[in-house]
């Protein structure tokens, strides 16, 4: 069973994003290797890597925020003071 999981979990982290990034890597090429357009289009270098800069950010600050607010609802979840994270007291049937 435990060499199942080690296959399973070796193809989700190491075969799976190598695929997808090689993928994504020929689609990328292909889609800004084709022209329709006759005419010349220039695209400038330094306004679409800041394009893409923001872009990131905007993905890296979501993300951030959805991060952060997993590890605080799970830090007020199971807080100490909270009665509810304990297990209920065992009552001893002898008076004590």
């Amino acid at each position: 069973m435990a060499s199942n999981i080690t296959f399973w979990r070796t193809v989700l982290f190491a075969v799976l994003p190598i695929l997808a990034i090689s993928i994504l890597s020929i689609v990328v090429a292909i889609a800004y290797g084709q022209t329709n357009n006759p005419t010349q289009t220039y695209v400038l270098r330094r306004v679409a890597i800041w394009d893409l800069f923001y872009r990131g950010m905007v993905a890296a600050f979501i993300v951030g925020a959805l991060v952060k607010g997993s590890i605080v609802y799970v830090a007020w979840r199971f807080r100490e003071s909270n009665t509810k994270t304990h297990p209920p007291q065992e009552s001893r049937g002898d008076g004590s």
